[in-house]
């Protein structure tokens, strides 16, 4: 896949972000668009219609083209595709529960990523009746694997890549890319920005599998400790009416308030005076809003699901409750904690450096990289295409046995760090065995390789989802960060 302003790089995604239903998977195709064509790419953004939006418009250099409904969006954006066939040398097909079926529109070589935000076997049934729902959960599972075969996916998480492994079944080769994120509002040190007395400031879609009702709930029952306690929820969707009944109800007028949806910045500075933000949802993607608050230090308190445990350092940047342990003790617990400005201080600033490696540049960076990989791979006769596994490894490697101004060069979708004096490196799909192996194709000398100080280890889920991040310019060369570098 070429770099030019000729090169068109398609995303399909069911909304864009002026949907009224629109979220977090919204959010990362738009800023995925925007760093693309930043990059030199010519991106077309192909998502349903929206009353009182325009059909076509350019957003940030990209173009937004819409066309049908809710489920007439996947026939006509295969139509597109299929008329503009010869143009496209991309394509992110976003997969939000039903996926676009791209690679039935284009050449074979053309390289077609299907991006997952998370699996929804479980939430058809919430939302459909129970023929449709059947019909759902089959086009996702059984139809993506006929359709998408070896193709290539992208996950925002570790949970979302076993849930596609083995709930799905899908073959293709998985990368995990968490989303980026960013503010509108500069965060405060410490615990400055926060309300003087508790304050919990919750966003997200008010929808039923968000589960916004037990944090309602669990302020009635605080309420007699914490009689300044404040609950903010921002975002909209079909539950308000109810938890506005809901808090009515409970006598909570001055403690429960529901804002609707907030412009970004009258959202960020919101979020910045809580103490504790709290996420119910019966599972995530990854957990944007999770990042988004701790980028402003504040930590957030979840159970312990798919996505969210990915998106929280327990006792670290939150904490994260099991299955069937009670909200409501579990929030006091930390309020209490909170309470201490020391304490505060110390996680915000921890929410804060965790938070700092999730970039939308980052993302934008390991996605092309994933792009070109599949490019190559599509290129290559079916006998000779690379086999592929789950597993990666982690390697750490002392600096002073690399000859001096050396750099290994990395496939582009491994990465690098530098940290405490040593090249650490993330190889994914290695073993420990064949992690040797790429170390000396990478060009680390084979008596570097086979030093003993060298530690070779099975990676992680946070090892897959926390990103390089480059402490001087030697490693900065090491990660292959800038965009030739990934080539090939």
């Amino acid at each position: 896949m070429r770099r030019s302003s000729h090169a068109l790089v398609v995303i399909t995604n069911w909304r864009d972000r002026t949907h009224p239903d629109a979220g977090g998977a919204e959010e990362v195709c738009e800023q995925l668009a925007a760093n693309f064509v930043a990059r030199g790419y010519e991106v077309v953004l192909l998502t349903s219609s929206v009353a009182g939006e325009k059909a076509h418009e350019v957003v940030d250099g990209y173009s937004i083209i819409r066309r049908g409904g809710r489920f007439t969006v996947y026939p006509w954006a295969l139509l597109w595709l299929l008329w503009n066939r010869r143009r496209v040398e991309g394509i992110i097909d976003s997969q939000n529960g039903i996926p676009f079926f791209t690679p039935l529109a284009v050449p074979a070589k053309t390289p077609v990523l299907m991006l997952i935000h998370h699996v929804h076997q479980d939430q058809f049934a919430l939302y459909f009746p129970p023929l449709v729902a059947t019909a759902g959960r089959w086009l996702e599972r059984s139809g993506a694997r006929l359709v998408y075969r070896n193709r290539s996916i992208v996950l925002v998480s570790p949970s979302t890549r076993h849930g596609a492994r083995r709930r799905l079944g899908l073959r293709g080769e998985m990368l995990v890319v968490p989303p980026g994120s960013d503010s509108t509002v500069l965060p405060l040190p410490g615990g400055r920005g926060r309300a003087d007395h508790p304050r919990l400031v919750c966003v997200g879609r008010l929808f039923p599998h968000k589960g916004a009702a037990s944090i309602v709930q669990a302020v009635a029952e605080l309420v007699g400790e914490f009689p300044r306690l404040e609950l903010h929820l921002v975002g909209d969707g079909p539950e308000r009416p109810r938890l506005e009944t809901m808090a009515e109800d409970l006598g909570l007028r001055g403690h429960v308030f529901i804002h609707g949806a907030l412009g970004d910045t009258e959202r960020d500075q919101l979020l910045r005076t809580a103490w504790l933000s709290v996420n119910t949802s019966a599972g995530e993607g990854w957990g944007l809003t999770v990042i988004e608050a701790n980028h402003l230090g504040v930590p957030v308190l979840a159970y312990r699901r798919p996505g969210l445990k990915d998106s929280i350092r327990d006792g670290e940047t939150g904490w994260l409750l099991e299955e069937g342990q009670p909200l409501a003790p579990a929030v006091a617990d930390a309020l209490r904690a909170l309470a201490d400005e020391g304490l505060a201080e110390t996680m915000s600033a921890r929410t804060r450096q965790w938070s700092s490696q999730f970039t939308w540049d980052e993302m934008a960076t390991r996605v092309l990289a994933m792009l070109r990989a599949e490019a190559g791979r599509l290129a290559q006769s079916p006998n000779e295409r690379r086999t592929f596994t789950d597993l990666a490894t982690v390697v750490r490697l002392p600096l002073d046995l690399l000859p001096d101004g050396e750099v290994p060069t990395f496939r582009s979708t491994d990465r690098c760090m530098v940290s405490d004096g040593d090249l650490v490196v993330l190889l994914r799909g290695a073993d420990t065995q064949t992690a040797r192996i790429a170390l000396r194709r990478a060009g680390v000398p084979a008596a570097a390789v086979d030093d003993p100080r060298v530690r070779i280890t099975v990676a992680r889920p946070v090892d897959l989802v926390s990103p390089a991040v480059s402490a001087s310019p030697r490693a900065v060369a090491a990660t292959g960060r800038h965009e030739d570098a990934l080539a090939g």
